[in-house]
């Protein structure tokens, strides 16, 4: 609004009027006086033009409402002049109110529609004229034209209206600052996800109560301000420009103090601009992305961690060590990872089924993770392996005390329906930074010292040693050649005759596998049959013994006319994976080789991991035409009522039983029973191992049928056990 001062009419006399005239005429605001009569005594060229009637039709009459009103009704100027309060009240309802600046002054605005492109908006002032002694002479009124102003706030107020019913009925929880950071909208579909009603809210600056406990910016105070420095401090690392919204930001946080319940919300903010492009508020909109945010959450740990016991997995294993390969490096620490193998597992899985197994991995995990610290991870690699993580033990001792706590934890009996169960595991140690600086090294050779300590004596541990590593490449070696031995025609087989005790004569020939190796020479089988088992290279290894001794036996029987049983070793993967079965089929098919020619020694221990399912199997070949012999018999757990059901034709007494006899009593007693017990179930007895006269005496003595041992012959060629055969039958 423009003020005017008020005037104060010195006196007619002293050309006050003159003066009063200049300024009136010399003003640019629309301006006109009335006297105390309320004749217009003025009207200037700025009030001609906005109201479009001449200052010669207007002056010296009474008619100061003629350019605005229709009919005669009083101007604000009138109003003031007889000091009407209840005539301004009247004439223009709530639109007024007294001057802030000028004693006795009124404002006013009203509406014209009868001025030219559709009419008018003017803004009044009026003040009294007084003269020298304050007497009243007259007023004076100024006008402004606010069409503009006033058709912007009817645009505004309508799309504010449009922007109120768009924001209420969007499904979208939303809300709207204005440019002083004022909540103005606050819709529905917000009040429902965040809890906080909009009359709470609305025209406050309080938005961040909706969220925080503590006062702090919502995202759309920051884009209002275009402060993207502090993203980074308030929404840490999960904020992003908005790749769809010019000038928008994307931000995601977690609040569990909401009243309908924890929720993770997706924000989206961005400043609002008027026609000019300036900054007038800024509008939020929410997501609740709590269900996205729990599936995310499910495949991190799913692939995080073991499906089965729900420790730490491979993959977040190797994360957690590089983290701490990183720390203890910096920080001059220790790390020490424990590379764990369950010992007799296998059995107890095989025997008792999967269930069961699943039950005792799940139950060693808990016994690992109660042992260890909080701080240290346990994971499980797949099968019956665990790794432990110690970050930053004291020392070697700390560690060993923690494996040796660690290996009797598990060794306590699992009662399974009433049973005990009792696994033990073996453990491999290595240590950060002298074992190795990475992941690789520490895993590979953790896992060398686990084997070491497997093989030395179940149920113990060992820390890695630079002769293991030696060992392990070995080992690699030995496993990347055994794939090409059969190609390169690189194994032989040797055979041990068995001699009937009675007769001394060649009745059969034990089958074993001699590896020339193009730069080790021979490697013992010792040292490669259990690579073959863990890498399932022994099913084509036993096959090919199979097809090699089978042709041999047809060979012999075709040129000598001597018929022999060849005894061949099956290993466990073999029989329990009835490939075995198989791999005699495909044998029999090729060459035409009659079964009885075959023998197949099985342990104790192998047809007693699952006695029902090896009877089955057992039943099986036997109806293939194929002798069976229980190897090592004495020094497994067979039972002799398995014993007197499965289907052999011939038991092994073990070599360990063989050695004593002839100088100790409780040794030939042990053998006599042996040998009274085949007796009984009807089944061939042979002693394996015999190296000197009194044991071969004292078994002729006790009616043992068969002998195999060095006292005979040590194994050899084809060519030499073919000549033995000539001079046998000769």
């Amino acid at each position: 609004m423009t003020n005017l001062p008020e005037i104060e009419i010195l006196d007619q006399k002293n050309k006050g009027a003159g003066i009063l005239s200049q300024v009136v005429e010399s003003t640019p605001v629309p301006t006109f006086v009335i006297d105390k009569d309320h004749r217009v005594i003025h009207w200037n060229a700025a009030c001609e033009k906005v109201t479009g009637v001449s200052a010669e039709e207007m002056l010296g009459t009474q008619k100061a409402w003629h350019p605005f009103y229709p009919e005669e009704r009083p101007t604000m100027a009138d109003l003031v002049l007889e000091d009407q309060e209840k005539g301004i009240e009247e004439h223009y309802k709530g639109k007024y109110h007294k001057s802030e600046i000028i004693d006795g002054a009124w404002e006013a605005e009203d509406f014209f529609p009868h001025f030219p492109d559709g009419g008018k908006w003017l803004s009044f002032t009026a003040a009294l004229l007084k003269d020298d002694n304050g007497e009243i002479i007259g007023a004076v009124e100024t006008l402004r034209d606010i069409t503009r102003e006033k058709r912007s706030e009817a645009s505004l107020k309508k799309n504010q209206k449009i922007l109120s019913e768009v924001v209420d009925g969007c499904p979208v929880p939303m809300f709207v600052l204005n440019d002083e950071h004022v909540v103005t909208h606050w819709n529905k579909a917000c009040e429902s996800i965040i809890g906080t009603k909009a009359e709470d809210i609305v025209g406050t600056k309080d938005q961040w109560k909706a969220f925080y406990d503590k006062e702090r910016p919502v995202l759309a105070d920051l884009a209002m301000e275009h402060k993207y420095s502090e993203l980074s401090e308030y929404y840490k690392g999960i904020w992003a420009a908005s790749p769809l919204i010019a000038d928008g930001w994307e931000a995601t946080d977690y609040f569990p103090n909401f009243k309908p319940g924890p929720k993770w919300l997706y924000f989206t903010a961005a400043p609002l601009h008027s026609d000019d492009g300036s900054v007038i508020g800024a509008v939020e909109t929410l997501q609740d992305v709590s269900n996205q945010k729990q599936y995310e959450a499910k495949l991190e740990f799913q692939a995080n961690h073991d499906a089965l016991t729900g420790l730490a997995n491979r993959n977040l294993l190797t994360d957690r060590l590089k983290q701490a390969i990183a720390h203890a490096g910096r920080d001059n620490r220790l790390l020490s990872l424990l590379f764990i193998d369950l010992d007799n597992f296998k059995t107890i899985n095989d025997t008792l089924g999967h269930n069961v197994g699943d039950q005792l991995i799940c139950e060693t995990g808990r016994k690992i993770s109660n042992t260890v610290r909080s701080g240290d991870t346990v994971a499980r690699l797949g099968g019956d392996e665990f790794v432990v993580l110690l970050f930053a033990p004291e020392s070697e001792d700390h560690v060993t005390d923690i494996v040796q706590r660690l290996t009797e934890e598990v060794a306590t009996s699992y009662c399974h329906e009433g049973q005990d169960l009792h696994v033990g595991c073996s453990v491999g140690v290595a240590m950060y930074p002298q074992d190795g600086t990475d992941v690789d090294t520490l895993m590979k050779n953790a896992d060398s010292a686990m084997y070491l300590a497997k093989a030395t004596e179940k149920g113990s541990f060992c820390f890695f040693t630079q002769d293991l590593t030696e060992r392990a490449m070995r080992r690699l070696q030995i496993e990347n050649d055994l794939h090409k031995a059969i190609d390169r025609q690189e194994f032989e087989l040797v055979y041990q005759p068995i001699f009937e005790l009675a007769t001394g004569k060649i009745i059969a020939a034990e089958a074993l596998l001699r590896w020339h190796h193009p730069e080790q020479g021979v490697i013992n089988p010792v040292d490669f049959i259990h690579i073959a088992e863990e890498t399932s290279m022994i099913v084509d290894i036993g096959e090919w013994v199979l097809r090699e001794a089978a042709k041999e036996a047809m060979h012999w029987h075709e040129e000598i006319g001597k018929t022999l049983r060849i005894s061949i070793n099956v290993s466990a993967r073999q029989f329990r994976n009835h490939e075995i079965h198989e791999a005699l089929a495909r044998v029999y098919s090729e060459i035409g080789q009659p079964g009885f020619n075959i023998e197949l020694e099985l342990t104790e221990n192998l047809v007693m991991r699952n006695p029902e399912k090896a009877e089955d199997s057992l039943d099986l070949l036997r109806d293939m035409g194929v002798h069976l012999a229980m190897d090592d018999f004495g020094t497994g757990y067979s039972s002799l009522a398995y014993l007197r059901r499965f289907p052999f034709d011939m038991i092994k007494i073990d070599k360990a039983f063989v050695d004593d006899l002839g100088r100790n009593k409780e040794a030939e007693a042990i053998v006599r029973a042996m040998l009274e017990l085949g007796r009984a179930l009807g089944l061939r007895m042979l002693a394996e191992g015999v190296e000197t006269e009194l044991q071969r005496a004292f078994l002729a003595r006790e009616g043992c049928d068969e002998v195999q041992g060095f006292l005979f012959s040590r194994p050899c060629s084809v060519e030499k056990f073919r000549q033995m055969l000539i001079e046998d039958k000769g």
